[in-house]
């Protein structure tokens, strides 16, 4: 099992786990895709704050990364 901390930034998690870059962009970030942003504004957001921007949405990654063998730790 692949392990997200809630307080891991954006860029931290992606650069662990490359494949959570197609994950996220499927579920409403499409711009994780690109690497000047991931780099700059995935530094300066959290897992934890990236779910809350997707309000509702928040779900269906949650799903989408349990499907692909994540949990989420706190």
């Amino acid at each position: 099992m692949k392990t997200l901390r809630m307080n891991q930034s954006v860029y931290e998690a992606t650069q662990r786990y490359p494949e959570l870059i197609d994950i996220i962009a499927s579920c409403g970030f499409p711009q994780v895709r690109n690497p000047v942003l991931r780099n700059t504004m995935g530094r300066r957001f959290t897992i934890s704050q990236a779910l809350h921007q997707l309000g509702p949405n928040q779900n269906k990654i949650l799903e989408a990364l349990k499907r692909n063998g994540f949990q989420l730790i706190p």
